[in-house]
């Protein structure tokens, strides 16, 4: 199924990410002081970014809270060919991405956006 287009909003050569601030916390919490190559994809913390702790596991399994991991060869080629605006088209999952969380205007219709026109 076609989840959505998401854009790249922010990024970072490395990134320390901590699960309580997107509020998963006991078992299930992180935190990871140098997330290589990270692009922030949403303003509710989904990044795609190097995790070679689940390279074995990468197009075959969600193993992850929200995120795209890559090996971090990957990552870093992708990190160095993309740029603030350019779009990651999502498929093949269950979670639709939320309008307005990230820049979501690519997934309205054209109908939907020029409603919203002050023309």
């Amino acid at each position: 199924s076609d989840l959505g287009v998401k854009v790249i909003i922010e990024k970072f050569a490395s990134k320390r990410m901590n699960s309580e601030t997107v509020g998963i916390t006991g078992s299930e919490a992180y935190d990871l002081d140098n997330v290589q190559w990270a692009m922030r994809l949403t303003y509710s913390g989904e990044f795609i970014h190097a995790a070679p702790w689940s390279v074995g596991s990468q197009g075959y399994a969600n193993v992850s809270h929200g995120c795209t991991g890559m090996s971090t060869e990957n990552a870093q080629w992708l990190f160095e060919r993309s740029h603030l605006g350019d779009v990651v088209v999502y498929t093949g999952g269950t979670r639709p991405l939320e309008p307005g969380n990230g820049i979501t205007i690519w997934n309205e219709s054209f109908d939907q956006w020029k409603s919203g026109s002050a023309l």
